[in-house]
């Protein structure tokens, strides 16, 4: 009900009213006739009556009500009690008015303080409309019961807001009215009013007007006085508001919002000295993890980190799915570092409060005060049904910010490795925070530092000099196929411009028999769409035998790429599928491997498949990384390069051409920090020293062994380039071990390698890979592939 669409034209009452204390000193003599204290009380007041007389007149004039203060005061008395009296909020007045005659204390301490702000709750601004209109409506629940028998109730028709200047705190109350000292009465004949009218009046609630042209008021008279109480509905209302502001989409997630919130658990609780916290934390395998990066907490998360919390009373409470309560901070016997950081922050009294959302738990809500047992189980009491609103907004708030992170991470940073995304999540969320309070922030810079690096690589064997056959293969078919259709016309029509073109032609050919130059393919297709193409559609005039031709070339060139593509796609679907073979397999074994330890690892296509991994404490967010992971990974490179060169072999055979691999591994023992390049959106080597492994893994492959002409990599053996003897000497005993286990021939050669540009030194072991017991199930491999047999 909007209160500023009233309709009310008249702003005065149309009604008679006085104020007469006649119908409580009728009540009075009513109830007087026994020996009950209440019947002495009610005596001592008519003799009081009797002794003064002018409390007992018609329409008792307002002004006077100084002058009889203590007569009315114990007149009262008959309808308020002591304890009403002292604790109460009360008011009488005369009818319908602002005419206060008598008052308790708590009313003069309520309106007299000014520290408090008092406003109505759904009507800030008390217009004479509007005060107008709360007369006619009481009125009216007054007469239609009366005269209609039609009960009109209402709960309450003004609700307070008032507000502590001081500490911000706020109380609701209620305005409940009693009209039993009030007397109604009708001149002349009562208007008739049907039950269909009465129901229009009622589905037209702030339409005064109809009320007042349906039942005029101007007939009635009031007599007697109407007594106000301000009931405390604060704990009633602030639940409602709180659960409403939980609902709002950024409740928890906004600062003023959060501030909003705080101030209502204050007013909740009358704990002015309360700060409200809450934070997205779980269990995840008996270890507190924040899994969505919200954190609204007491502590700085940038200095305290999830594992801080471990064996406090955080974990306590999560464990156990009830609120922990600590009366004084300062009095717990062997404080750890999280006990002493909330004391440091000024709070003494603390309750951690479970946030559960389908009985997993998703966050704490923190209860802190400055002054030690402020909060105690009657407050946490009170606040229990807002709990699982809580719960639910910060559910709401975890799964806002995971997709925004996301969709920052996605937007700065492009598809993110899982290894490493809690690092971006973190990064994100900072963005996010500082946007969120105005900053013009970019990005944090991301660095893992003191990884150890493997590479990796099973590349295809002469693929740059197969391409260029291929290429070589495709253009003399197109030439070849133009040539027939030259040598076609001119067989009808010896123009010499043709035997020029013929000419031409074969003189492409041998060029490129001969060898394909740098730029050689792009003259001949120059020459071919600019210079004979276009006469195609001329040649066709020229009979059968020459459409035919001309037929045939077009037939055997590709329609999209206008050339002849066959050689060409034949090689790169071979390529294609040494790629997706080694990617599906590598992919799969990632997932198993990542279980062990986690670990970056990321994958990019070339004429093969290289990798890179890197592995530390800096990666593996806050497990403990030890040497044997690093050794456990290292072991398990060796084992995929094998049985990947197993399947690619294994797959040759049904390659449009058969295409060989090799493979390569690179050992370098000393650890160095990766970035995240923002700019390139991928991870490189950080520093100048570092720098030299990336100079290392771009040479390699062009390697050869000293003294000779022989490339390293060769087909169906893995080459491990390292500088150090000590790496040379681990290999060897992981090359032990799997020898026995059949992944490679009993046979170890141990190489000096050619220098190379900017790197010196280096040296290899190089182990052909055993075919040993059919481990490779080529049927299903070529059907995992989409391949026909």
């Amino acid at each position: 009900m909007k209160l500023d669409q009233l309709i009310l034209t008249n702003k005065e009452v149309p009604f008679k009213k006085s104020l007469s204390f006649l119908p409580l000193i009728k009540r009075i003599k009513a109830e007087t006739g026994c020996s009950t204290r209440s019947c002495i009380h009610g005596k001592s007041i008519l003799e009081l009556v009797e002794k003064t007389p002018e409390l007992a007149r018609i329409d008792f004039p307002i002004e006077d009500s100084e002058r009889f203060k203590d007569e009315i005061h114990h007149l009262m008395s008959y309808l308020i009690t002591p304890i009403q009296y002292e604790n109460g909020i009360g008011v009488a007045s005369t009818p319908f008015d602002d005419d206060n005659f008598y008052h308790t204390p708590k009313y003069l301490e309520l309106y007299n303080n000014e520290n408090y702000e008092i406003e109505l709750v759904e009507q800030k601004h008390q217009d004479e409309c509007f005060k107008t209109f709360t007369m006619l409506m009481y009125a009216y629940m007054m007469i239609l019961p009366k005269y209609y028998n039609f009960g009109l109730e209402m709960d309450y028709l003004f609700m307070y807001k008032v507000t502590d200047k001081l500490n911000g705190l706020v109380k609701y109350y209620k305005l409940e009215f009693d009209n039993s000292c009030l007397e109604l009465k009708y001149e002349g004949k009562l208007p008739k009013l049907s039950e269909d009218q009465i129901h229009q009046m009622i589905n037209d609630p702030l339409n005064m007007d109809f009320w007042l042209k349906t039942l005029p008021l101007d007939k009635f008279t009031f007599c007697g006085f109407l007594s106000f109480w301000y009931v405390d509905v604060t704990q009633i209302e602030v639940i409602s508001s709180l659960k409403s502001q939980l609902l709002e989409k950024s409740a928890i997630i906004n600062k003023d919002n959060f501030i909003d919130l705080e101030q209502s658990i204050r007013s909740l609780l009358s704990l002015p000295n309360l700060n409200l916290g809450v934070i997205a934390i779980g269990m995840n395998q008996g270890n507190v993890e924040n899994p969505s990066n919200f954190w609204h907490g007491f502590l700085d998360p940038n200095k305290y980190k999830c594992d801080a919390y471990q064996g406090t009373f955080y974990e306590e409470a999560g464990r156990s799915s009830a609120p922990e309560l600590i009366n004084d901070l300062s009095q717990v016997k062997n404080p750890g570092k999280i006990e002493k950081a909330l004391l440091d922050k000024g709070i003494r009294n603390i309750s951690v409060i479970p946030l559960e959302f389908e009985g997993e738990l998703i966050g704490m809500m923190e209860l802190g005060s400055t002054k030690a047992f402020d909060i105690n189980f009657t407050k946490l009491r009170i606040i229990k049904d807002i709990i699982p609103v809580f719960s639910i907004a910060l559910q709401r708030t975890s799964d806002e910010l995971k997709n925004k992170i996301e969709a920052t991470i996605k937007e700065e940073c492009t598809a993110i490795h899982p290894s490493v995304e809690w690092r971006f999540q973190q990064a994100a969320a900072n963005l996010l925070g500082k946007r969120v309070a105005g900053e013009n922030a970019r990005m944090e810079e991301i660095v893992f530092p003191n990884v150890h690096p493997l590479y990796g690589a099973i590349d295809v064997r002469h693929s740059s000099v197969i391409r260029n056959q291929t290429i070589q293969d495709d253009l003399v078919e197109q030439l070849q196929l133009i040539r027939k259709v030259l040598t076609a016309v001119y067989e009808i029509r010896e123009m010499p411009i043709y035997d020029q073109l013929i000419y031409k032609i074969d003189f492409f050919i041998k060029s490129i028999r001969d060898g394909l130059s740098s730029g050689d393919e792009m003259n001949v297709l120059n020459f071919v769409r600019h210079d004979v193409e276009p006469l195609f559609s001329h040649f066709e005039k020229d009979g059968d035998e020459v459409r035919n031709a001309v037929n045939i070339y077009r037939q055997n060139v590709d329609p999209e790429l206008n050339i002849v593509y066959k050689r060409r796609k034949d090689f790169e679907d071979s390529l294609g599928l040494i790629n997706d073979c080694v990617t599906s397999y590598i992919e799969k074994e990632q997932e198993k491997a990542q279980l062990m330890f986690p670990h970056y690892f990321e994958k990019y296509r070339t004429d093969g498949v290289e990798h890179n991994i890197y592995i530390g404490h800096s990666i593996a967010n806050n497990q403990s990384f030890d040497r044997i992971y690093l050794k456990n990974l290292r072991l398990w490179q060796l084992i995929i390069s094998a049985e990947l060169a197993r399947k690619t072999k294994a797959l040759k055979k049904f390659l449009p051409i058969p295409l060989d691999t090799t493979g390569l591994i690179l050992v370098h023992s000393q650890p160095l920090a990766i970035r995240f390049r923002q700019d390139e959106k991928q991870f490189d080597v950080d520093g100048a020293y570092n720098i030299r492994y990336e100079i290392v893994k771009k040479r390699i492959d062009k390697a050869v062994i000293k003294g000779t002409n022989e490339r390293l990599t060769q087909p169906d053996m893995l080459a491990i380039i390292f500088s150090q003897e000590s790496e040379m000497t681990e290999y060897l005993r992981y090359l032990e071990y799997l020898i026995a286990g059949d992944y490679f021939e009993d046979k170890i050669e141990q190489l000096d390698l050619e220098d190379l540009q900017g790197v010196y030194g280096l040296k290899a072991i190089r182990v052909k890979v055993k075919n040993g017991p059919e481990a490779i199930n080529t049927l299903q491999l070529a059907e995992d592939l989409k391949m026909d047999n």
